[in-house]
């Protein structure tokens, strides 16, 4: 039991470290060249959204509310099928993982939805 909470932490450590050290070896702008800059910024055009394809932002926030509505009915989902395991004995074992499963899912997807939604872009 303790060495596999060990093995989560040491992964969930390495998940934030990794990252962390890899965009430091990155340069920034500022020590980039002028010819490098403006190579650059050929690669990156201003996209405008047509009209009928923008999303408001009221919207983004009720797509987002449904998606954690979701998530949370899937986790409870989950939970009472651990429960119905591990104390009433059903043979729910299936049932339990896919529901954790289609909940790991959307969470990771309601998570980059919101990232991408409303992270400063600068």
């Amino acid at each position: 039991m303790i060495m596999t909470v060990l093995k989560c932490f040491f992964l969930c450590l390495m998940m934030v470290v990794i990252p962390c050290s890899s965009s430091a070896n990155t340069p920034s702008e500022h020590t980039m060249s002028p010819q490098t800059t403006e190579i650059l910024e050929q690669f990156q055009p201003d996209v405008k959204l047509a009209p009928e394809r923008a999303i408001s932002t009221h919207r983004k926030h009720q797509i987002l509310f449904w998606m954690g509505g979701a998530l949370l009915l899937l986790i409870l989902i989950a939970v009472s099928f651990g429960i119905a395991m591990g104390i009433f004995g059903k043979d729910v074992f299936i049932w339990h993982v896919l529901s954790a499963g289609l909940a790991t899912t959307l969470a990771i997807s309601h998570a980059v939805v919101a990232f991408v939604w409303f992270y400063p872009s600068s």
